[in-house]
């Protein structure tokens, strides 16, 4: 299950979709977080959609509830608000995976003090998780930085390296690499990893049916539930009010997972 916490961001980074999004914009209440997860159980609670987790003020709240229910959690942040004193409280909280989202070497640079920070507090307090990721997005126009971001994050305690592709619906300005440049380009990526002993996570190839929208729904701030986080405004129901459950197995989402190959959005991606 991928939670949005909130689509408020402090950021606006010229690759984000929500650049284009008319949603009013708004944080998930914790009382519905609560019961989503009461209604679903979900094994995995990923905290991220199109804002900044941190700006929601029950976000830790939210993932204490989601541990206590035994679901694995992850949260992307952008780092800029991360101090000592919330950074103290993220590694309390039995968070499993905690990633630091970045696109250009210039933005690892400007919260690379907060990675680092991070990093020295869990080697303090001799803890295991939560594992600390980069989540790097790849595209035409940073694949000359891409080697030089990894080297940076394995001298500020970066232990893991997540790459997805880009997929930006409303500008085609900002395009994912040809098949041949990105296996190239992977091939770097996992010696360079291997040599800083750092765990990778490449995406795989593109198929259909989705292997995420299979695997995983979208959960709006307001709590509704759509298919993927690239359609956060095709409802399929209410959270509150109907369970995943009962939402994948009705006719419209099977219908929906059948056809995606000739779906305006799903025939377009790259993820």
């Amino acid at each position: 299950m991928q939670v949005e916490p909130t689509n408020r961001c402090n950021l606006d980074c010229e690759i984000c979709i929500r650049r284009f999004s008319k949603r009013p914009l708004g944080d998930m209440k914790v009382e519905d977080f609560q019961r989503i997860i009461d209604v679903n159980r979900p094994l995995y609670v990923a905290f991220h959609g199109w804002g900044e987790p941190l700006l929601n003020d029950k976000i830790y709240e939210m993932i204490t509830y989601a541990s206590k229910k035994r679901a694995k959690t992850s949260l992307i942040t952008n780092g800029t608000l991360l101090n000592e004193g919330s950074a103290k409280i993220l590694l309390n909280l039995k968070l499993n995976e905690l990633a630091f989202g970045v696109y250009k070497l210039e933005r690892l640079k400007e919260i690379k003090d907060k990675v680092k920070l991070v990093s020295s507090l869990k080697q303090k307090f001799k803890l295991k998780e939560p594992k600390i990721f980069l989540d790097i997005t790849i595209y035409e126009r940073n694949e000359s930085e891409i080697l030089q971001i990894i080297e940076e994050s394995s001298r500020l305690g970066v232990e893991a390296i997540n790459v997805h592709r880009i997929f930006h619906l409303y500008n085609s300005e900002f395009k994912p690499l040809s098949t041949h440049r990105e296996k190239q380009l992977f091939q770097k990526i996992n010696a360079l990893t291997k040599n800083y002993r750092m765990k990778l996570i490449l995406p795989k190839k593109h198929s259909y049916p989705c292997r995420i929208a299979k695997n995983c729904i979208f959960v709006t701030w307001d709590a509704m539930l759509t298919p993927c986080c690239f359609m956060p405004d095709s409802c399929l129901a209410d959270a509150l009010k109907v369970s995943i459950k009962e939402v994948v197995k009705s006719r419209e989402y099977k219908e929906f997972i059948r056809n995606m190959n000739s779906h305006p959005v799903c025939s377009r991606c790259v993820i």
